[in-house]
């Protein structure tokens, strides 16, 4: 970073200091989380603005935006490495975010790899390839079960119960990832309504759009246990 920008931090900020970011996120036509704990901003140094922003609640970066005046100056590089920096301190090794789909490329520059996408949301994480080799976990325990089941000549509806109260055990699992309290990933099935909103404008839409993607990788689970 250049001397002529500092990282301003809050935990999460409060007073003028939210204000002024709420107010930057509304330009770049996102909102402010209530459930976010961590804020990282980029300040310009010579004009006291806001210049790049990103933040953290649990396991979920979430307001990532720079100002359409600093583009190209390689500042998002910075802010996610502030980020991913804090992520780390606090003991979170694999996280998420949530996008809109055109923004996609630009989340790929960030480091983060998509898990699912639809209409409205792309789904992320940081980790390379890790939601492939989970599917693939997931079937070669299904494959295991299958054959414990049928070398015990058990019938086809006990196999599909046992397969059933799998997929309800990673359900299960993520059932509070999108909590801020949640420091460690605890599985992919996050629940519709705590996938944030802030980069969605039809909030009326918005519960559909998160159950859209929810059902969607519901579908690649269930197929992979091969339900």
């Amino acid at each position: 970073m250049t001397d002529n920008y500092y990282i301003a931090e809050g935990r999460p900020f409060s007073g003028r200091e939210c204000d002024r970011l709420k107010a930057f996120l509304k330009e770049r036509g996102l909102d402010y989380d209530d459930k976010i704990t961590y804020t990282a901003c980029i300040m310009d140094e010579n004009t006291g603005e806001i210049a790049a922003t990103g933040s953290i609640s649990g396991i979920i970066l979430k307001c990532v935006a720079v100002s359409e005046h600093y583009h190209g100056q390689g500042l998002l590089s910075d802010l996610m490495s502030k980020l991913y920096e804090e992520m780390y301190n606090k003991g979170t090794v694999h996280f998420v975010g949530f996008t809109k789909p055109k923004n996609l490329d630009i989340f790929k520059h960030m480091g983060l790899y998509p898990i699912v996408e639809t209409e409205h949301i792309v789904y992320l994480e940081n980790k390379k390839d890790e939601f492939s080799k989970y599917l693939k976990r997931l079937r070669e325990k299904s494959d295991k079960l299958i054959s414990e089941f049928e070398d015990a000549s058990e019938n086809e509806n006990v196999r599909c119960s046992a397969l059933e109260n799998v997929f309800m055990e990673e359900l299960s699992k993520a059932a509070f990832a999108g909590d801020p309290e949640t420091l460690t990933f605890p599985g992919y099935l996050i629940p519709a309504q705590q996938i944030p909103t802030y980069f969605i404008q039809d909030k009326e839409n918005a519960l559909a759009y998160r159950e859209e993607l929810v059902d969607k990788l519901k579908a690649m689970v269930r197929d992979a246990l091969g339900l």
